[in-house]
């Protein structure tokens, strides 16, 4: 008799069955959704998160492009004469120094007829058996022993400069393939000029020519010319 009550209480209903899967259902279909909701708010908050970054950046683009000048493809003092309108009203003396500067610079340029022709190119020629003498005063230069402090201590760098480039340009292999033969400086009205000619083992051969207002420092000219003729 107790054994029978034991097995009884042992068995459950089929309701309880069936109202347990029920609530197993329920659950896992509400966590699904449950899930799926928090997706939809998380990628909700991501656009709503780049949106606003990407108004930020188009404000701070905005203010950066009105607060910067715009650029000019005028430099120097040409450039100053070329823009009246910046200039103050109160700054008489400065546009008189400009304009002096101005007609400096065209004075420079207008005396400036020895140097000739330059070019950016390098003459890559040999010219076999053809060298220039070391006298610098042979083609009109002043030894450099008497050019200015500023040209002297200028030397160096263009020196640098210029065997890299020469060493590149003749396809030499070591800086002690080229050389410098002859350089020298003169002047003509306000307008100083560096002349320096080198060559290579190859009986290679170029000028080096810079030209520049002594007044305002500003280049004028500056390039290569061929020792010797074609």
């Amino acid at each position: 008799m107790i054994k029978n009550n034991v097995n009884s209480t042992k068995k459950l209903p089929p309701l309880y069955w069936l109202l347990t899967v029920v609530m197993m259902i329920i659950f896992i279909v509400g966590g699904i959704l449950f899930n799926q909701h928090q997706k939809q708010q998380t990628e909700l908050q991501l656009a709503q998160l780049a949106l606003e970054q990407s108004k930020l950046q188009n404000q701070s683009s905005s203010k950066q492009a009105a607060s910067e000048p715009a650029e000019s493809g005028f430099t120097g003092i040409e450039s100053m004469a070329e823009k009246p309108e910046t200039k103050s009203s109160n700054s008489q003396a400065e546009d008189e120094a400009v304009a002096g500067a101005i007609a400096a610079v065209d004075q420079a340029k207008a005396q400036d007829t020895s140097i000739g022709h330059l070019s950016s190119e390098v003459d890559a020629e040999y010219h076999e058996g053809k060298t220039l003498s070391a006298n610098a005063s042979r083609y009109g230069l002043k030894p450099i022993k008497s050019a200015s402090a500023d040209l002297k201590a200028t030397i160096p760098t263009i020196d640098q400069m210029l065997v890299s480039h020469l060493m590149n340009v003749w396809g030499r292999s070591g800086p002690d393939q080229v050389a410098k033969r002859v350089e020298g400086w003169s002047q003509q009205g306000n307008t100083m000029t560096y002349r320096a000619a080198w060559d290579s083992d190859r009986y290679q051969c170029t000028w080096y020519v810079v030209s520049w207002d002594k007044n305002s420092n500003q280049v004028l000219k500056e390039g290569y010319q061929p020792c010797f003729g074609h």
